[in-house]
């Protein structure tokens, strides 16, 4: 899952890179770009490029906040490419929901994901990096149950009474 706006600086073309590569190793892997923005159509033509079929992938453009807690909780990983964040919230919001996220290693993201604990940080940019870890993520049972608790533990140290305090 990608959850956020289609932004230039959100990377999400480095993401379905990593998802062609990850196709080669898991042809059953599907990913869910939900958001909306104006790379929208640079994304699909891209997809379209890599040959990766709406059975594969699909844009749901914005969702809601019910829509968007179902699939934080149906997801076996999110995925944030990003450039650059102010934090990542979104993962926070995946990590209450037992989500692991696997994001670029970059300011933000590296703040509010644990890296090898509540998922994994990839240099920015590796789109064979993000195939990897997501790849490991979903195929082992063990390791995403494992990322799921320390993700849902993590996120609990969280919470807008606790940001007001501090």
């Amino acid at each position: 899952l990608y959850l956020g706006r289609l932004k230039a600086y959100k990377s999400i073309d480095v993401l379905i890179v990593a998802f062609k590569l990850l196709l080669e190793r898991v042809p059953d892997a599907f990913l869910v770009i939900a958001g909306s923005g104006e790379e929208s159509k640079h994304l699909k033509r891209l997809t379209q490029q890599l040959d990766i079929s709406r059975d594969q992938l699909v844009f749901t453009g914005k969702i809601s906040e019910h829509d968007k807690i179902e699939f934080l909780q149906k997801a076996w990983v999110m995925v944030n490419p990003s450039f650059m964040e102010g934090w990542g919230i979104t993962t926070i919001e995946a990590n209450a929901c037992g989500t692991p996220v696997i994001g670029a290693n970059v300011h933000g993201l590296r703040d509010s994901i644990q890296d090898f604990e509540t998922g994994y940080l990839v240099a920015h940019g590796d789109s064979q990096g993000f195939a990897d870890k997501i790849g490991m993520v979903i195929e082992n049972k063990k390791v995403r149950e494992q990322l799921s608790e320390k993700s849902i533990a993590w996120a609990q140290n969280f919470s807008w009474d606790k940001s007001v305090k501090d």
